[in-house]
């Protein structure tokens, strides 16, 4: 282009200065020529001929410069677009590197995050691990317990059945005693009647031999009545009190066995409910942890589903469903963790056989928000629980999950 510009410009400053049927010399007119009319016709058409050349060329050399003055234009046009265009590089280098700084940023707030999730991750596996150590603990001390009270209890039956054969051997000696009293007293009574009989005899042939032994005989006779009544008072007295301490002693026998048979009946229930304390200590906790490994911007499901299973004791929940659904009736803790995805807002609720309990809110005030909430439900057998968007979209996680959603039977 510049080349084509160049030469119209040289061709016209040629065309200016010099005639080509003058030698150089610019004339206006024709030279009149003394050979004749003929040379004068045909210097004058030569000379129609250039003026027409000249005239041609002037408008070509004014289309060019009217060309030149446009390319000039669009010179300058060009010039301000490229400053421009080169302000608009600067610009987006300078939006580059605040986007490059904002992304390493945000990999920095990711890998704190991630650094935090691996801690509650080692925190979770260190209760994991101290709880199934309790466990153990437990178990040993209910075996512990077991066994000391399997051995308390025997000593417990061997004493009881000594004090059974003691008691029978006390009631039977009881019974010998009711038996071999009545007769004692009669054969005593016997004696004292025989001896008195002797007595009165001996006292009558005393008494017929002389009269001062008869008043003797009579003297005695009181003397022995009143023995005889005191010996039968003696006797009905310690016969008595002997009959009562033997009821006593019975009775209280009888109150220390209903006693002990009170004592081997509570600790036979005691051991049946230990037995049924460790049955029941000895049931799988009941238990998840789950999350999901791979993020989405655009999410706006109703049902968030965690397929990645860390932790799922009794198998209650179900990682096709996003539903935990309780095996047994208790009290159970629920938490969820979700983390938007850039500037998303996003809202998730943890659910109750289809009523919201809890709420968690990741606001688009910032990016990448962290939204947790935790909530304590009393389930009967058969309830689900599981968690569901309530507005927004997207969800932020990692390979390691950052995204989770927990629960266990207390």
């Amino acid at each position: 282009m510049w080349s084509r510009i160049a030469l119209g410009f040289l061709f016209l400053t040629q065309t200016n200065s010099l005639s080509l049927l003058t030698d150089g010399d610019p004339q206006n007119i024709t030279s009149v020529d003394k050979s004749g009319d003929s040379k004068t016709d045909v210097f004058r058409q030569l000379l129609n001929q250039e003026t027409l050349i000249r005239m041609t060329m002037d408008k070509k050399v004014q289309g060019i410069l009217k060309d030149i003055i446009e390319m000039k234009g669009s010179l300058v046009t060009n010039n301000q677009r490229l400053n421009e265009a080169e302000k608009e590089i600067v610009n987006l280098r300078n939006e580059n590197q605040a986007l490059k700084a904002e992304n390493l940023r945000f990999n920095q707030v990711i890998s704190q995050f991630e650094n935090k999730f691996g801690d509650i991750d080692e925190n979770i596996t260190d209760i994991a691990r101290g709880q199934t150590q309790h466990e153990r603990n437990w178990n040993n001390k209910i075996e512990r317990f077991q066994e000391n009270t399997s051995k308390i209890l025997d000593d417990i039956k061997i004493e009881v059945r000594y004090l059974s054969v003691t008691l029978l051997d006390l009631n039977k000696h009881t019974m010998e005693l009711n038996s071999s009293i009545p007769s004692l007293v009669d054969d005593k009574f016997t004696r004292y009647s025989a001896n008195l009989n002797t007595s009165m005899v001996e006292m009558m042939h005393m008494l017929l031999s002389t009269k001062d032994f008869q008043e003797n005989v009579v003297y005695n006779l009181s003397s022995l009545e009143k023995d005889q009544s005191s010996i039968k008072r003696l006797l009905s007295d310690n016969l008595n009190s002997t009959m009562n301490t033997i009821k006593s002693e019975f009775e209280q026998s009888q109150i220390a066995q209903l006693k002990l048979s009170s004592a081997v009946s509570s600790l036979e229930v005691f051991r049946m409910n230990m037995s049924l304390l460790n049955g029941c200590a000895q049931e799988t906790r009941e238990g998840f942890t789950v999350g999901v490994t791979s993020t989405s911007s655009s999410w706006t499901g109703d049902i968030l589903v965690f397929p990645h299973v860390i932790t799922n004791n009794g198998n209650g929940y179900d990682p096709s469903t996003g539903k935990f659904t309780a095996s047994k009736k208790g009290t159970y803790v629920f938490s969820v963790n979700v983390i938007s995805y850039g500037s998303n807002t996003v809202y998730l609720d943890i659910v109750h056989d289809g009523v919201s309990k809890v709420r968690t809110m990741s606001h688009s005030s910032a990016s990448y928000q962290t939204g947790t909430n935790m909530v304590v439900l009393a389930l009967n057998k058969g309830d689900s629980v599981w968690v569901k968007r309530y507005t927004g979209k997207g969800y932020f996680t990692a390979s390691v999950p950052i995204t989770t959603f927990s629960g266990f039977l207390l």
